[in-house]
Parts: structure tokens; sequence; C-alpha cells
């Protein structure tokens, strides 16, 4: 079966082809019919904005033939209410049609403390009443934690569908449908562009990849080349300010080797979670920054991560990663690192996880989280700290067995303050490169 409004949804083959499914049912219902089987009663698609939730209804609306009937908030809270029985009202008079509560989770104020709003009331009577009424309810929601158990229990929602950001194959289709007729330079391509923006929603895919062409135009060029495309990305994922991105002339050079200058900490702080990542996942470096988000002092590294940390082994790479910033501070300059307090806390989380969760010390470390005693978690504690202090030696070796490379690094991430992809992969080709294991 074919639905050619379904070619507007670009990737996500399985939740495309469920939504057919619900389209035809509504549309040829009596096929169904003669198995024996009704219609499901209601879908939900729910996301983080931006990953084509109400996209993928419209589409699935007019694949269905039926008339169909928006419910948005955008009345005060009384009129909002008379509006959801209005809709329902319209709906079953004009069956077989569809109810679209279209960002159902701002019905009422968007946090967990309001399930009992009387919007959800009022939607979950209204689904109630129009059971037997040929009316099927199709909602979208940014996050279902905000809805209450009893709306989204079977009868209400028969099918639930979480719709994520995009990635792999199908980020990479979305990117070559957005970059399709426009003159990008051979460095970029759907692939490269991918990789750097690897968990991106497909509404940031978009902007960023018109905002490069904005740039690029302004300064007259022919083709929209790598720096337009990492300037895009700067300012729109990173919001990195434009003041902070375009106006720093500074030679942070020549500070370099000051361990007083916090410049020159930045970059090799940078460096050292750019250097032990790329030797411990080879080719994985997108993105280091020496700017920092929203223009706070500090850069970011960013990697291309494909194994989602389901891997211990994997995991187990990212803590060594995470302490690389304060290893190499220490390595360099013998002193302790001032922005490493987040970088503690996200290596001593993840280790917590390993001990406790997945038993990687042992059984008798196991928290079970509801009843742990006071005995367990001072034991949990201990090999928590333990295992980071590991992994931190562990992050030093890497940095004294790549110096080369750590330094060249650093010294080019001074000069330029972004460092691409191609540029690490150049700088790592004129070292030797030593790898460690975990």
């Amino acid at each position: 079966m074919s639905m050619k409004e379904f070619d507007r949804i670009i990737g996500y083959p399985t939740i495309k082809k469920e939504l057919e499914q619900v389209a035809d049912i509504l549309k040829n219902g009596e096929v169904y019919a003669k198995l024996g089987v009704s219609a499901p009663r209601g879908l939900l698609l729910h996301g983080e904005p931006g990953v084509g939730k109400t996209l993928m209804a419209c589409c699935m609306i007019k694949a269905s033939g039926c008339k169909y009937f928006v419910c948005r908030k955008n009345k005060p809270n009384g009129d909002f209410v008379k509006h959801i029985k209005q809709t329902f009202n319209k709906a079953v008079e004009n069956a077989p049609s569809i109810v679209f509560l279209d960002d159902m989770d701002k019905f009422a104020n968007g946090d967990e403390r309001h399930k009992d709003a009387e919007e959800y009331v009022t939607v979950q009577s209204c689904i109630d009443e129009v059971k037997d009424k040929e009316v099927f309810i199709l909602a979208t929601a940014n996050n279902i934690r905000n809805l209450p158990d009893s709306l989204l229990r079977v009868g209400r929602f028969d099918r639930i569908i979480k719709v994520k950001s995009p990635i792999g194959e199908d980020a990479v289709a979305i990117i070559e449908h957005y970059i399709k007729g426009k003159p990008f330079s051979t460095e970029l391509d759907a692939k490269s562009i991918e990789r750097i923006l690897n968990g991106c929603t497909c509404a940031e895919l978009e902007t960023v990849i018109n905002e490069a062409g904005l740039y690029a135009g302004f300064e007259r060029s022919e083709n929209i080349t790598m720096d337009h495309f990492i300037e895009a990305c700067m300012r729109t994922i990173f919001k990195v300010p434009a003041e902070s991105f375009k106006s720093d002339n500074e030679d942070w050079c020549a500070n370099l080797n000051n361990p007083d200058c916090l410049t020159s900490q930045i970059v090799y702080h940078e460096a050292g979670h750019a250097v032990i990542t790329e030797v411990l996942t080879p080719e994985s470096v997108t993105l280091v920054s020496a700017y920092n988000r929203l223009g706070r002092q500090g850069g970011f590294t960013k990697f291309y991560d494909d194994s989602y940390g389901k891997l211990q082994s994997h995991r187990k790479k990212v803590v060594v990663s995470t302490l690389g910033g304060m290893a190499a501070i220490e390595q360099k300059f013998g002193i302790s690192d001032s922005g490493n307090t987040r970088d503690l806390d996200m290596a001593f989380d993840y280790v917590r996880d390993m001990v406790a969760g997945e038993c990687s010390c042992g059984f008798s470390l196991h928290s079970r989280g509801f009843d742990d005693s006071d005995d367990l978690m001072s034991r949990q504690e201990q090999v928590v700290a333990a295992e980071v202090e590991k992994y931190y030696r562990k992050a030093r070796e890497i940095l004294s067995q790549n110096w080369e490379f750590f330094e060249k690094l650093a010294a080019e991430l001074a000069k330029k303050k972004i460092l691409n992809t191609a540029d690490i992969q150049k700088i790592k080709a004129e070292c030797k490169i030593t790898s460690v294991a975990i």
C-alpha cells in the first residue's frame, strides 16, 4: 500500500509504517471489520520539541481521509475547557472523524504537579464519552511525564510512540534533504554534518544548515563552507554569543604556557578531553572549542557517539575522557584544575552506575535503591572513589604516552579557537599515537 502523504516524513521507517497502518485502519475500516477487529481508540506521539511529531500526525490525518478537529491551548483556562468539549462535540457530529490534541502536555501548567488539572480530567471524560462514536483520538506531547497515568492507559491511548531525535541513516537522509540544491563545499557532505550534529533534532538540523547558507550569502560567497557551517553550529546549537565568536582577537598563543592565564587553562583542559577521546576511540572527536556556551568561561569537546552508552567498555572510556581535562592541567602545569567540578560529578555518576547498578566490582555492592543500608552505601562510595582514581591515573597515562599530540592540538586550538574533525586528523597524522588499554 502506498500513501503519498507519508513521503513528507524523511527517515523513521518503523514509525512511518505504524502510522500508515493506523491511517489504513481508519480509511478502510470495513476490511478490518470482516476480521472482527476494531480500530485502536487513540494514538499518542511524544518526544522532545523539533523531532517532527506534528508533521507525522498531520500526514496520518491526511492519509486517513477523515475529517479532523484540532485542539491546541490558545485560550484562557476556563474558555479552553469549553473549547475541548466543543471540539469533541464537533467530532461526534461529523463522525467518522479525528480529534487532534496537539501539544497535549501544555493543556495545563507544564509540570508534574498538575496531573489532576481540569483540562486533563475533561480530556479523559470526553474520550470516554466518544467511545462508541467512531471518533479517533490523535495527540502529541513533548513530555508525557506531565500527563496523568489514567489518561495514558490502554483504552484511551492504545498506541504510544516515542519519536526520538534522528540518528544514523535517518539523520543522514534528513540532512541530504535539507542540503539538496545548496552549494556546499566538497569538505561538507551529509555524513560529515551528521557526525558534528549527532543527537540534534530535525528542527535543529534544518536551522543550522539554513543559517550556514545565510552567513555565506552575507559574505557573497559562492559556496557554503566549513567555516560558515561551524559558525552556524556554534551560534545555533552551542549558543556561543556572536560577540564572543566574532570579536575575540586576543593572541592566546602568547600566553599558552602561562599557568596563571585562564585561557591557557581552557585550551589545555579541552585538549586533554580531545586527545584522550581520540586515542581511545579514533576519529570520534568532531569539534573542540575554546568558546563556551552562553558566553561563560571554558570550552567544550564534542564527539560522535554511536554506542549510546549501552556497553560498559564504552562507558569506561567516557569516564577516562571526562577526567582528561583535569589530568591535562595537572600534567601540564602541576596545579589543580579549577574547572573540573562538573567533570568530576559526571565521572562519579558514571562509575556509581557501573558499581551499584551493574555490579562491575562485585555483587556485594549491588544497589536495590529503595532499602540500601548505610553500610552498603558507604562501601559503594569507597569503591566508586577508588575506581575514579584508577580511571584518572589512566587518563594521565594516555596523555603522557601521547604528549606530542596533546601539545600540538593545544597549540592549534589556541591559534584557531575551534577545531573540527579534519583539523584534528591532520594534527594526529603528524604524531606517533600510542594506544592504551582501559
